[in-house]
């Protein structure tokens, strides 16, 4: 997170990936920046929190989840889940978050809460 907030997509580009590794080893460097330039934009944050976690990927032996908050710079908060798992080199990598859990971090928050208006 710290990362994403430092702007840092060499950075980031080092911690996302899968079994093979950092992405920045194996991808295409113009497709590589594409994906984590759009990751800093979704995941720019003023703030965060762990909500919980780690939890075991049901499954996944070498992946586990963690439920995190981030605080946006527009007074939103928004929670989301975020897998971490081991590469082959036993190093622990960002292995997936779903950006439409975050929303549009250009638009206004998202209403909380479900029903019907009086």
């Amino acid at each position: 997170m710290a990362a994403v907030k430092d702007n840092d997509l060499q950075r980031l580009a080092t911690l996302w990936g899968g079994q093979r590794g950092p992405a920045s080893a194996w991808m295409k460097p113009e497709e590589l920046t594409q994906r984590v330039t759009v990751f800093q934009i979704y995941l720019n944050h003023v703030g965060y929190r762990v909500v919980d976690g780690p939890t075991t990927v049901p499954g996944e032996g070498t992946r586990v989840r963690f439920n995190v908050e981030i605080q946006r710079a527009n007074g939103c908060s928004v929670a989301f889940p975020i897998e971490l798992g081991r590469a082959r080199s036993g190093a622990w990598l960002v292995w997936s978050f779903d950006l439409a859990n975050l929303g549009n971090p250009a638009q206004a928050c998202r209403p909380t809460g479900t029903g019907t208006r009086p």
